[in-house]
């Protein structure tokens, strides 16, 4: 018996110590395209502001993904536009537990890669007022989670329209 208590212990503060990220559908999100990535993923720029470069970071990493899921990425003279996956704040509305939990609990990061070389520096490090601005190169790995929507029932799979 006491043997299960400390492992029930042990778990209890792992989960207590679980990273929490926070997720607002409504924060504005500065994600633009940078070029064409091998197929099922999308290169590019996200810029996140928090207290700290490496929240600024997460932050980044996260409206990454949100804008492939929630309101697409403009295109360029380099890549076209990238619509988003879901039907955007409808689709959040009606999942909304869905997605708050694959926000907060940090799911997202299997969805998302940092592909920096280094910390950023210079133009794509500023100092604000709140903390940092920081502007990172991210890969999403965008067919991967079209397929867990999928999976889970909030978008059609494309091959169910014909």
């Amino acid at each position: 018996k006491k043997h299960l208590f400390l492992i029930l212990l042990l778990l209890v503060s792992l989960s207590v110590s679980a990273k929490k990220y926070k997720f607002n559908i409504n924060h504005s999100c500065q994600v633009e395209i940078v070029r064409v990535a091998q197929q099922g993923m999308k290169y590019l720029k996200a810029w996140g502001v928090a207290g700290n470069a490496d929240k600024a970071m997460d932050q980044a990493m996260q409206d990454a993904v949100a804008a492939c899921l929630f309101t697409g990425v403009e295109g360029n003279q380099i890549a076209g536009k990238i619509p988003p996956i879901t039907s955007g704040r409808d689709a959040y509305e009606a999942h909304k537990a869905f997605f708050d939990q694959f926000f907060t609990k940090g799911e997202f990061l299997n969805y998302v890669k940092n592909v920096n070389s280094g910390y950023p520096t210079g133009e794509n490090n500023i100092a604000t007022k709140g903390g940092r601005k920081v502007g990172i190169y991210v890969v999403v790995m965008y067919d991967n989670l079209r397929q867990l929507l999928e999976k889970e029932g909030i978008v059609k799979s494309l091959n169910s329209y014909f």
